[in-house]
């Protein structure tokens, strides 16, 4: 197996676009049951980039953790 080396950026926009992609398929979503299954992974997402990034202390991670936060929603909270 080869080894991947990605930055921080990379991870990232990666995870961004995986909470993105959950997101759509969560609101597209027939059952509740579905939506809060995609909604949940969408969430898991952010919390495995929190571990990942955890020990980047710097403005950018924690403006990027904020931002990234507001798109997934903590499993079991109302939605609007």
């Amino acid at each position: 197996m080869s080894k991947s080396l990605w930055t921080y950026e990379e991870v990232t926009a990666a995870v961004e676009e995986e909470i993105k992609l959950q997101i759509r398929k969560a609101d597209s979503a027939l059952s509740e049951v579905t939506r809060g299954t995609y909604r949940d992974y969408a969430f898991g997402a952010y919390l495995a980039w929190e571990a990942v990034t955890r020990t980047c202390l710097t403005e950018q991670r924690f403006a990027e953790a904020r931002r990234l936060a507001n798109m997934v929603e903590f499993p079991n909270s109302e939605r609007p």
